[in-house]
């Protein structure tokens, strides 16, 4: 009964988050389908019409913007998700105290507000792969378990930095500039074939394995790199451990530094 009623109550600060993000804006929620849309639209172009690039053993400019697609959609909620969680016990001051909110519930219900992005991602990537004939498989039933591993170590990793970032504000900051970095260096619009022997490296990237994953499910229409998952499961759930077990260390000071 408490984990629902826990599980209810960070499903309510997740609402809430997403409607407050969008408050007094006039088209409201619609931004939260109208801005990942538009970013994948800017790339589609830039990558599909200006560079006209092309996947391997394909001459089709349409496949790549998919396969760009499989792997740029769940990099939206990684990299929305792990920004927000960093800020999130210092945006929820209020309700740690006006509201006696606990506070380990803020960056778990941060860590979902990539959802709809995500969601937008999936539904461009069903309509073109419609019209590309490339469809879907059954494979797609491995996309449930290849998420909820993705929002297990969003939140390990939420854990951390919202827990840091309370006492070392500089991270909000930080965070940003080294998720471009990580977008850069992962295999998202390029392939590993073209990194060379550092492409070997990124086996141990777990946004890059989570990336691939869905790209395995999506566009080759095989089974996830098991292995990869494996890897990617017991990182997360050490992370989940650790960080939050760090978080609750540290949660006792808050009220002071906030």
């Amino acid at each position: 009964m408490r984990i629902y009623v826990s599980v209810q109550r960070i499903y309510k600060l997740f609402r809430m988050n997403l409607r407050n993000r969008y408050l007094g804006s006039k088209m409201g929620m619609f931004w939260a389908a109208l801005q990942p849309l538009t970013m994948m639209l800017t790339y589609i172009f830039v990558f599909g019409f200006i560079f006209q690039s092309k996947v391997a053993g394909s001459d089709n400019s349409l496949d790549y913007v998919i396969w760009f697609l499989c792997g740029f959609a769940p990099w939206m909620a990684i990299n929305e998700g792990i920004m927000t969680t960093t800020s999130s016990v210092i945006s929820g001051v209020s309700l740690i105290k006006n509201f006696s909110i606990p506070a380990e519930f803020l960056p778990l219900a941060s860590a979902m507000l990539g959802i709809p992005q995500m969601l937008v991602g999936l539904v461009v990537i069903f309509i073109l792969s419609f019209f590309s004939g490339l469809g879907i498989s059954w494979h797609l039933i491995w996309i449930i378990p290849v998420i909820f591993i993705m929002f297990l170590f969003i939140m390990g990793l939420g854990f951390f930095l919202s827990a840091t970032a309370v006492f070392k504000r500089d991270m909000i900051q930080i965070i940003p500039t080294i998720m471009q970095l990580i977008f850069y260096f992962t295999p998202i619009f390029y392939g590993t074939e073209q990194l060379g022997r550092l492409g070997q490296i990124s086996v141990i990237n777990p946004i890059f394995q989570i990336c691939n994953s869905f790209r395995n499910i999506l566009f080759y229409h095989t089974v996830p790199d098991i292995p990869g998952l494996i890897y990617v499961t017991v990182l997360a759930v050490i992370m989940w451990i650790v960080g939050y077990r760090y978080f609750c260390k540290l949660k006792g000071y808050f009220e002071s530094a906030l």
